[in-house]
């Protein structure tokens, strides 16, 4: 996990009127009924990343995730609010801390601009139509000119803004840079839309330092691996989940700069099939298994996964689990973030947990409830040693399988002769 980060908070931010705590544990699922906002809670770190590198406006909306979307789309539709309002919690070794923007947009789409920024209970405001900043919450209130923001971090005005005033600024920005230039590099998201495998790999020498959200340039790295060494970790991890399935994962070099992934059946050695001719679960998982590997092997180690499990059968779903367990508990301190629909995954993890596999504490659920209004809240829950739930939130959510169930055998015991 990334040192000395906790969580963020988002509020006004899509379906979320309100402002919600998401509390990171190592492993952290999010449930939901579709279009409830488990996408848009993933996609929060790696947009504010995206935002930050793009450095433009406070929230770049034109990249990968921001998917071209404009304000009004981006902001909570129910409130009739502009303002974006987010932070992120961490903790040092004297205190915990929570550093929060209030980010202003214009509903025509038109411009964006930072209100205010605030650590703790300390604040800073800006108004930029009157060139001034306001300071409230510290000892005294104070009025300066010349006041300019760089990026998401207020720039204090040296020369003219009082000894204790440009202190609590340059304290504010010291924190802000331990949270944020650790995220530049450490967020690794892996969208829901997965491209499929090519069937022929070019590779040139040399890779980005995260995967595309796509996962299109997973097998690039599996290439640098290999090449690296033939029993190079992220290579090794990445073949168990499916030696665990009983397939052999060759990268296979026909000719110079060009590569194949295949899958060959461990009692078949003779037979190979390119990937991108294998089942759909199997290609999107590939990604997936890549940034898992790759978190506890020096790459990004803040994964955020949507349905990492796409297309896969049940006996697949639980050997994803084994691996999602054995990522967190590893040394380098992964944190895994995932939007899943998958019963399977989430009984996996409970075993697990009783099984003394993993330990309660380092996992967290997150069901998005949807309310009639619009609008979603994210209900937590944990569990006990045993890998039960400390409340009832899950009890409803998982019940029209189970429902299913009853009314098929009442169907056919009603059908059975006398």
């Amino acid at each position: 996990m990334l040192e000395n980060f906790t969580g963020f908070t988002v509020e006004n931010y899509r379906a979320f009127a309100r402002e919600q705590n998401i509390e990171i544990r190592p492993l952290t699922l999010f449930f939901g009924w579709n279009s409830g906002g488990k996408s848009a809670l993933i996609r929060f770190l790696p947009l504010l990343v995206e935002s930050i590198k793009a450095n433009g406006p406070p929230i770049w909306l034109a990249g990968e995730v921001g998917r071209d979307s404009t304000w009004p789309e981006l902001v909570c539709k129910s409130t009739q609010r502009s303002n974006l309002k987010f932070g992120l919690n961490g903790s040092s070794k004297d205190e915990v801390f929570t550093i929060k923007w209030d980010v202003n947009g214009d509903l025509a789409g038109k411009w964006q601009d930072t209100q205010s920024i605030s650590f703790n209970s300390r604040q800073v405001q800006s108004n930029k139509s009157f060139g001034i900043l306001y300071q409230t919450n510290f000892d005294t209130l104070r009025k300066q000119s010349s006041f300019e923001w760089e990026g998401y971090a207020p720039s204090p005005n040296l020369p003219e803004m009082a000894a204790d005033a440009n202190k609590e600024i340059l304290l504010l920005n010291q924190h802000l840079k331990s949270f944020l230039m650790p995220l530049l590099s450490n967020v690794q998201w892996v969208s829901g839309v997965r491209a499929r495998p090519q069937r022929l790999v070019t590779y040139g020498g040399g890779n980005s330092p995260t995967l595309k959200p796509d996962g299109s340039n997973a097998a690039n790295h599996l290439i640098e691996a290999m090449l690296h060494s033939t029993t190079d970790p992220v290579l090794e991890e990445t073949r168990e989940f499916f030696s665990a399935l009983g397939e052999q994962l060759v990268l296979d070099n026909p000719m110079d700069g060009a590569w194949r992934v295949m899958l060959r059946p461990l009692d078949s050695p003779d037979v190979k099939v390119n990937l991108c001719d294998t089942g759909e679960g199997y290609a999107q998982v590939l990604p997936v298994l890549v940034a898992l590997a790759r978190a506890k092997f020096g790459g990004p180690n803040l994964l955020c996964l949507e349905q990492p499990e796409l297309h896969l059968h049940t006996r697949a779903q639980a050997e994803l689990a084994k691996i999602l367990v054995n990522t967190v508990n590893s040394s380098s301190r992964p944190t895994v973030l995932m939007e899943t629909h998958s019963e399977v995954l989430l009984t996996s993890i409970q075993l697990a947990i009783a099984n003394k596999e993993i330990s309660e504490k380092m996992v967290r659920v997150y069901w998005v409830e949807s309310r009639a209004d619009g609008t979603s809240d994210v209900l937590p829950v944990d569990f006990d040693p045993q890998g039960q739930p400390t409340n009832t939130t899950l009890v409803d959510a998982f019940s029209d399988a189970s429902d299913l169930g009853r009314k098929l055998l009442r169907k056919q015991l009603a059908s059975q002769p006398s």
